[in-house]
């Protein structure tokens, strides 16, 4: 059955918030496939058969997995590679300019505005998710906090509110966001593949689990990577 854009709108909204109330991928192909089923013998529009998809995925009762990604578990750890790559970020040019880390108070602030943001993900995630707009916000919001941190850091000593030696906490940080990664590439691997939503109908899309796999192992590593090519640039072009 060839799905209409308004009814594509509508499965895609159900999956959303199905995956909001943390419902295993199975029942979701279970549920996407039964109504589409009906769609196809009553000739109905998703909208007029099962009303909203918010209210139609409230009113049922399907199994929850408990591994679901807006938990905890992948919560904090994706905090601790935030700050572990924000601290990179800071000690990087001291180490290739050779110089101390200074630290001032206005910068720890604007950094702690977008650690802030990530600590409180679980009170605003179901708002970002159904309006993309207010999660772009964020993204903005992070980013100039971040870009502003840069601005105001100090330029000499005796503007410093703290005064580290660099080298610590860049190897430091590195080692703790290697140790974040593996961490998520185990999770991930034990989990397995995060497209897990299967359409009986259909039968099992290996090629785009192993695809989806593949990205979530991907994305796991981002801040290493990053922060592997920055220390490359910083190697190459010191300040």
């Amino acid at each position: 059955m060839k799905t209409s854009t308004p009814d594509k709108k509508w499965f895609d909204d159900l999956v959303v918030e199905l995956r909001l109330r943390q419902v295993d991928g199975p029942a979701i192909g279970d549920t996407v496939a039964s109504a589409r089923e009906l769609l196809a013998d009553t000739g109905q529009g998703a909208e007029d058969a099962f009303g909203p998809a918010r209210d139609y995925a409230a009113s049922l009762e399907l199994p929850h997995d408990d591994r679901g990604i807006w938990r905890g578990a992948t919560l904090w750890p994706s905090l601790a590679g935030l700050i572990a790559f924000l601290t990179f970020t800071q000690a990087l040019v001291p180490w290739a300019t050779a110089e101390p880390l200074l630290v001032a108070p206005a910068q720890l602030a604007l950094l702690g505005v977008t650690v802030v943001l990530i600590a409180l993900l679980p009170l605003y995630l179901t708002a970002a998710i159904r309006h993309p707009w207010l999660l772009g916000l964020l993204f903005v919001i992070g980013g100039a906090a971040g870009f502003l941190s840069s601005a105001v850091a100090p330029e000499s000593v005796d503007e410093a509110w703290l005064v580290l030696a660099a080298v610590p906490w860049l190897v430091g940080s590195a080692v703790l966001m290697v140790l974040v990664s593996l961490g998520t590439t185990i999770r991930t691997l034990r989990r397995g593949s995060v497209d897990d939503i299967t359409d009986p109908l259909q039968g099992p899309a290996t090629g785009r689990k192993r695809s989806g796999l593949v990205l979530a192992l991907i994305t796991g590593w981002l801040f290493p990577l990053f922060a592997g090519l920055m220390l490359a640039l910083a190697t190459v072009y010191p300040r």
